[in-house]
């Protein structure tokens, strides 16, 4: 949900419409026809509205200038659609593992900690293709926890991802850490219904009081639709707390979220910020993250380990300004989508992907998020 559409923001909407559906262009064309359409300086997306530098301890190639944050601790305690026609590449089977029925007005916004995805994983066999087969329900996918020194095993997802067909790319972090066991953040989207690209991420800057053993990683998509549409633009923030350091990474990850909210409104007027991720906290024990006014967590009750016994992961967001929120998310059954033994899903990871459904259209600031279809072809109210 936007409160404000500028004219910069309508002529990026209508650019990245007629090239993405006209002229069949990727997210890094769509970024250069954007660059050379819209004046710089733009609070649009993309390209991205910071400074092309680079941070110190922060420095990777295509990352921009991030936002710090104070650090003050909590009080104690593809196919092409034709125009007017949404797609969607999610096959239907797994319905009954807890997903919903797609009908091309919405998009499906996934987290999933991969537990330990590094090389030796992905070369057990049938890891790759079950990991491909479960990113490909989702349209965006925020994955946590990959260790690969030599950075070949995302390539590898991906090319397993995409060889039904499929068209997705993905944003990869810096291994983030201190010690000398890093992790990486990455995001895994769909190109047939989501803009996304390198310029527009950044890694939150916490080099001054450190209470974050990883920083977030944080990244901007937009949704790919038809000529005079709105499309959804939305900003999220990957995390993964330290299981060890839980009691001073979640009492300061309301100030973390504020900062980014301001930063993103600031830099680009945009207000949709979700964070998600493994927070390795149950809703309990968020604090003041938990009090921050119309906050929304999608997952309350449902555990979203694979055994079934604790909340880790979550997504938040502000209810009144997501409001293309649709009401519907929750935790991907592993073991009924594959017909696994909770043993062989733990194979895949202790994690369960937990996700959200978004409608593909902007939407008014506090409004049910519903799109309407009619005579006429799809609309808002």
């Amino acid at each position: 949900m936007k409160t404000k559409w500028s004219w910069e923001a309508i002529v990026i909407s209508v650019v990245i419409a007629v090239c993405g559906y006209m002229l069949g262009c990727e997210p890094n064309q769509i970024a250069q026809v954007v660059n050379e359409a819209v004046p710089a300086g733009n609070g649009g997306f993309p390209p991205s509205p910071y400074p092309p530098n680079q941070i110190p301890g922060n420095a990777y190639p295509g990352q921009a200038a991030a936002p710090s944050f104070s650090g003050q601790m909590a009080p104690s305690g593809q196919m092409a659609p034709s125009p007017g026609q949404f797609v969607s590449n999610r096959p239907p089977e797994f319905v009954s593992a807890g997903l919903p029925p797609r009908n091309g007005q919405t998009i499906l916004i996934a987290t999933f900690n991969i537990q330990t995805l590094g090389k030796t994983k992905i070369a057990k066999p049938g890891m790759a293709e079950k990991l491909a087969e479960i990113i490909r329900q989702f349209d965006i996918v925020a994955i946590q926890e990959i260790r690969d020194r030599d950075q070949e095993t995302i390539p590898i997802l991906q090319r397993f991802v995409n060889a039904t067909g499929a068209r997705y790319d993905y944003l990869i972090s810096q291994p983030l850490g201190r010690t000398v066991s890093k992790e990486q953040y990455a995001y895994f989207y769909n190109t047939a219904t989501i803009v996304g690209s390198p310029d527009a991420t950044y890694i939150v800057d916490d080099a001054e009081k450190d209470y974050l053993h990883r920083e977030p990683f944080v990244a901007r998509f937009l949704t790919r639709v038809p000529p005079n549409y709105r499309p959804f633009s939305f900003t999220l923030v990957n995390i993964h707390t330290d299981p060890d350091e839980v009691a001073q990474e979640i009492p300061v990850m309301h100030t973390v979220l504020k900062s980014i909210r301001e930063f993103e409104y600031r830099s680009a007027g945009e207000d949709d910020v979700l964070l998600m991720g493994d927070l390795n906290a149950e809703p309990r024990q968020f604090g003041e993250l938990g009090r921050i006014p119309d906050i929304y967590w999608v997952i309350d009750r449902e555990p979203t380990n694979t055994r079934r016994t604790k909340i880790y992961d979550n997504i938040l967001f502000d209810r009144m300004t997501s409001s293309e929120f649709t009401g519907r998310g929750g935790v991907l059954d592993l073991n009924q989508m594959f017909g696994l033994r909770t043993e062989q899903a733990l194979e895949i990871s202790d994690h369960l992907p937990v996700w959200a459904e978004f409608y593909v259209t902007e939407q008014p600031y506090g409004a049910s998020g519903r799109v309407a279809t009619g005579d006429g072809g799809l609309g808002m109210r």
